[in-house]
């Protein structure tokens, strides 16, 4: 039988945890990030004990979507204000499939697949928390403890505890289930009930008090609740974050080439930057505050600097970078800002040599031999050797009637000569025709 990507820890830290900081149920509700909540005790709880909070992951794909973050950050938050986060990877629970905004049946994976899906989702998860201090995060994978149930255990211990009556009114369920085309299987029917078994699972090993969901995660979330409440007579809270949209009604993280994901193989960091740049200015304030932790009054302070100058897109720009830092970290979101500024008129004072890579990500790029550098190019054959104009002709009418830029100023000369001394950084030459189209010489290093 294949192992899961991801181990339970042997031990827990003996550090002693301190006390909750501040009422996080208010400040998550001040960002709009609570949907639904099971009973207002829960923010009685947050504020007078360290509670221990869970969000599941679910690993068919091998990256998480944009989405996926709004779950993490109220983990986030929870964590900063002196709790304890468990992030679970669904090796497990993925193997089944989740019938929640399905409208029809999921293609199951092989066990293989899911476990290298779930462990790429564990790495990206990673970055998110702290996984030091008294508060420290644990990742664990449900395939650990659901792999090792028999079918008669699941049938006798928990399958008696779900009424089918009340599983076929939860609205995943029930939607799939008057589709008589579609139609649902047993496998999907039965996964709220695995999801409960998570829930009590990490109940018993680790006092987890708390489970985190997506909006489309509320029935769900309450058949943990309550099957720790017939179990265990036990009272345990569930808290959903909403789905967040655009003004316009559009769910968020639809790009032109499809979903965003946090992997940069998937989605570039710099299409993930220019995604936000683009954000609406009536939903701009809205997702700072979802998806950075930056303090209220800051926030405010961009959207009325937006509303007073909105060509600026000042509120856009420090979205972008601060999710692009969170995804990828600070280097690269100072690399792509830099790129994007460049292109789209700010100059290239931004660009420096970290940034080049980035650069030569986002426009055509030829390579070319220092040497050959050393000795001069003629800007027309260079033009029409690296594919930047069809002809020589073509390429001397753009010059001549002013469409030309080397390094963003202006070149009316023909039968220029490009040599090192035109290089930024002694190696990039950065070539544009008319307002937006560009060329990147990079000599090798």
């Amino acid at each position: 039988m294949a192992k899961s990507a991801v181990k339970e820890p042997k031990t827990l830290s003996t550090s002693q945890p301190k006390r909750p900081e501040g009422d996080v149920i208010a400040a998550l509700e001040a960002r709009g990030l609570i949907s639904q909540i099971t009973e207002s005790s829960l923010r009685e709880a947050a504020l007078n004990t360290r509670l221990t909070v869970y969000c599941g992951f679910d690993p068919t794909k091998p990256s998480l979507q944009i989405g996926n973050l709004v779950p993490v950050i109220v983990l986030a938050h929870f964590q900063r204000m002196g709790h304890q986060p468990i992030l679970v990877v669904g090796g497990g629970t993925g193997m089944i499939g989740d019938p929640s905004g399905k409208d029809s049946e999921r293609v199951l994976q092989t066990t293989e697949q899911i476990l290298a899906n779930a462990e790429r989702v564990r790495q990206q998860l990673s970055g998110y928390l702290s996984f030091e201090g008294p508060n420290a995060a644990i990742m664990v994978n449900n395939y650990d403890w659901l792999n090792a149930i028999s079918l008669i255990e699941y049938l006798r211990d928990v399958g008696k505890h779900f009424s089918v009556n009340a599983m076929v009114a939860k609205e995943s369920v029930r939607e799939r289930f008057e589709n008589r085309e579609q139609g649902i299987s047993y496998t999907e029917f039965s996964y709220m009930i695995l999801q409960a078994i998570d829930y009590r699972h990490l109940f018993d090993v680790y006092g987890c008090t708390v489970q985190v969901g997506g909006n489309d995660q509320w029935g769900n979330l309450l058949s943990g609740v309550d099957l720790i409440r017939r179990t265990r007579d036990a009272h345990v809270h569930a808290l959903t974050a909403p789905l967040i949209t655009s003004a316009t009604g559009a769910k968020l993280g639809k790009s032109e080439k499809g979903a965003l994901f946090l992997d940069p193989e998937m989605t570039t960091p710099y299409e993930l930057y220019q995604y936000w740049i683009n954000t609406d200015d009536r939903d701009v304030g809205r997702y700072l505050r979802v998806f950075t932790f930056l303090p209220l009054e800051e926030i405010a302070n961009l959207e009325r600097e937006q509303a007073e100058n909105p060509s600026s897109r000042v509120a856009q720009r420090r979205l972008a970078f601060e999710i692009t830092r969170l995804v990828h970290g600070e280097a690269v979101a100072r690399g792509v800002a830099g790129v994007s500024h460049v292109l789209f008129g700010g100059g290239i004072a931004d660009l420096t040599p970290d940034t080049l890579p980035y650069l030569a990500s986002v426009v055509p790029t030829t390579p070319i031999a220092a040497q050959a550098l050393a000795a001069g190019l003629p800007l027309v054959e260079a033009l029409v050797t690296v594919g930047a104009q069809p002809s020589r002709g073509a390429a001397r009418r753009l010059i001549q009637q002013g469409g030309l830029y080397i390094n963003e100023q202006r070149c009316a000369d023909p039968e220029r000569i490009l040599t090192a001394d035109d290089a930024l950084f002694g190696r990039a030459i950065l070539i544009r025709m008319g307002k937006n189209k560009y060329h990147l010489l990079l000599a090798e290093e």
